[in-house]
């Protein structure tokens, strides 16, 4: 059940993830933040954090495959989370590559948003893999509300975006800035209804609520950068919500490695430890 002991390992685990992911951000954010005044530019310094952010999240969750494979609930559905993750990982290749390299300024529907876009496909799957699991027994009027709320807040976002726009002015980098808003609502309502279901088992609610925070920032920084598209900005301020997402999602990652992945080994020690 719930361990909200200050002595349980569970709140030790939880304020070393605190503790480590708290100035993680920071730093990350910082460097972003303050690499012009380092005499570097921000888009390039923010292009190698999301390089660096994003394999280790494709680390973890690829070291979570390998240990658990494709046994029990989750097997399969962080599987194909991995594979989501490697298409941002290739797509944040992609992007650095274009503008740290050549020089090039990324277009609209490059490869880097093709393989962005594509990496929704696995974590709709693993989202609504795990809503029909967790969720079988969840009220209709309870799942009405939260899709009215989120609709709330996506008439509200794409209103914001689109102010002053006429339908001929919506071009393919507007539409693009679109689906990113829309997708991440979508994710974002079924990932709430799961996270209202757990709320009651101290486990698994704090792996969603880190992947519902990867979600929110995820969200402010696609309107960030639809906002920047579409009025011909700077994308970079954008960069330090994706990085503040990809942190979310390796702390969601190591905390279901550390306690949903059978681990023998240390079943063992745990069992020497108390049996001494």
């Amino acid at each position: 059940m719930i361990l909200k002991s200050k002595g349980s390992e569970v709140y030790r685990i939880r304020m070393k993830i605190v503790a480590t992911l708290v100035p993680l951000l920071v730093l990350t954010s910082s460097i972003i933040l303050y690499a012009d005044s380092l005499g570097l530019k921000n888009n390039y310094v923010s292009d190698l954090v999301l390089i660096v952010a994003s394999g280790v999240a494709c680390f973890y969750a690829i070291m979570i495959v390998l240990r658990q494979r494709f046994d029990g609930v989750n097997g399969i559905s962080y599987a194909v989370f991995a594979s989501g993750l490697l298409l941002w990982f290739a797509a944040e290749l992609s992007w650095g590559y274009h503008e740290i390299v050549l020089g090039e300024d990324i277009p609209s529907m490059g490869i880097a948003d093709i393989l962005w876009l594509a990496g929704y496909g696995p974590f709709i799957y693993y989202v609504l893999r795990l809503y029909i699991f967790y969720c079988r027994q969840m009220e209709k009027r309870t799942m009405a509300i939260i899709g009215m709320l989120i609709g709330m807040l996506g008439i509200f976002m794409l209103n914001s975006l689109l102010n002053g726009f006429s339908m001929e002015g919506i071009d393919d980098a507007t539409t693009v800035a679109i689906t990113y808003i829309l997708l991440d609502l979508f994710l974002l309502t079924f990932i709430l209804a799961i996270l209202w279901t757990l709320w009651n088992g101290e486990l698994a609610s704090v792996t969603f609520f880190f992947l519902t925070s990867s979600l929110l920032i995820g969200m402010v920084a696609d309107m960030i950068y639809g906002y920047a598209i579409v009025h011909e900005g700077e994308t970079w301020p954008a960069d330090v919500f994706f990085s503040a997402q990809y942190i979310c999602i390796i702390g969601a990652l190591f905390w279901h490695n550390r306690f949903f992945v059978f681990s023998k080994d240390r079943m063992i020690k745990e069992w020497q430890k108390e049996n001494r």
